[in-house]
């Protein structure tokens, strides 16, 4: 094989169809030719998240067979673009190791040198199982042997037993959301917690109408309502709706959130708006609120962590600078933005 100076040009030379996908934030499709800008390093990876580009890499043997799955974590400079050092040092190994020859064994050859690469990463279980309904939605193929049960479950929760559904069932609900929309809204509601938990978890993937985002949203007010209050469904149902178009809604349900006291001091919440709801801190006033909220409740690393990742959006870093530099903040947030700078000053 001669030498290529991509890993995408290199996997099409061993005779694989090869599809990128961001699994950051969420999970979403990343196209052939920004795919290809990054690797070249003209370009910024799309969706950062804590200073890295999360992929999946679906590789479809030319030849036929079963698709294989890398995923794998590229480092970023400061600007979101690729160190190429990572790429190089990766690049010039395949170029030296991998010889041309059946799609099974240059797979081999590949997968022995990207475990030697370290880039090579576990998504979470439920990024894993939505990245393969996802997929096999992509490829045509039949959802898995556990969605049936979910189905049954879904048509009447009152009757039907919970806690031995598969999560991978769960993921090929929502992987086909738009097919089961009558069956979502009618028992979203009605759903045990931790289904709804986990529901909710793979539908941050998919681009819910505001009919459904409505049904989550009351779902989730309603939870507010009760005495014991399970803060786990709010947050989950922030991370739904994290993708959702009906940016109006969302907002809405967002400040109404930062607003309430007891539900915007809870660190799953902020870190759900944080990480998954970014988009929507674009917007001054969710952006002041949402920092000061996690200035009061959130201990310093938390704070750190979410902030230094929301700093390397251009458009979030320019309504979070603001709300930061205001000099009317509170102390607790210039406390914590100044340990966010400096670290804590000593104590004697």
């Amino acid at each position: 094989m001669s030498e290529s100076g991509t890993l995408s040009a290199l996997i099409e030379q061993a005779d694989f169809k090869l599809r990128w996908f961001d699994l950051g934030r969420r999970l979403q499709s990343v196209s052939k030719s920004t795919a290809a800008a990054f690797e070249a390093g003209q370009a910024s990876w799309p969706h950062p998240y804590l200073r890295q580009a999360w992929t999946g890499l679906l590789l479809q043997p030319n030849e036929g067979g079963e698709p294989i799955v890398w995923f794998l974590r590229f480092p970023l400079d400061e600007q979101g673009k690729l160190q190429l050092q990572a790429r190089d040092g990766l690049l010039r190994a395949l170029a030296q190791e991998l010889k041309q020859g059946p799609a099974s064994e240059s797979a081999a050859q590949l997968d022995q040198l990207l475990q030697q690469s370290g880039l090579l990463f576990t998504p979470s279980t439920e990024r894993q199982a939505a990245f393969h309904s996802q997929t096999a939605v992509l490829l045509g193929r039949q959802a898995s042997e556990h969605y049936e049960s979910v189905l049954r479950y879904f048509g009447d929760p009152e009757n039907h037993r919970w806690d031995n559904l598969a999560l991978q069932g769960i993921a090929d609900l929502a992987a086909r959301w738009e097919k089961e929309s009558a069956l979502l809204l009618r028992q979203v509601g009605k759903i045990a917690a931790p289904v709804f938990i986990s529901l909710c978890h793979c539908l941050e993937n998919q681009p819910l109408d505001h009919r459904l985002a409505s049904a989550i949203i009351e779902r989730a007010e309603r939870e507010l309502t009760t005495d014991t209050a399970d803060i786990s469904v709010v947050a989950a149902a922030v991370r739904a709706l994290s993708h959702s178009p009906a940016t109006g809604l969302r907002q809405a349900f967002i400040q109404s959130l930062l607003a309430e006291s007891d539900s915007s001091q809870n660190k799953e919440v902020l870190a759900a708006i944080g990480s998954r709801c970014h988009q929507d801190l674009v917007k001054p006033e969710l952006a002041a609120l949402w920092v000061g909220k996690l200035a009061d409740s959130a201990d310093q690393q938390t704070f750190n962590l979410l902030l230094s990742d929301l700093m390397f959006i251009p458009q979030v870093r320019i309504a979070l600078l603001s709300a930061l530099r205001d000099p009317e903040r509170k102390e607790s947030l210039a406390v914590a933005f100044g340990n966010f700078l400096h670290g804590p000053k000593a104590t004697h």
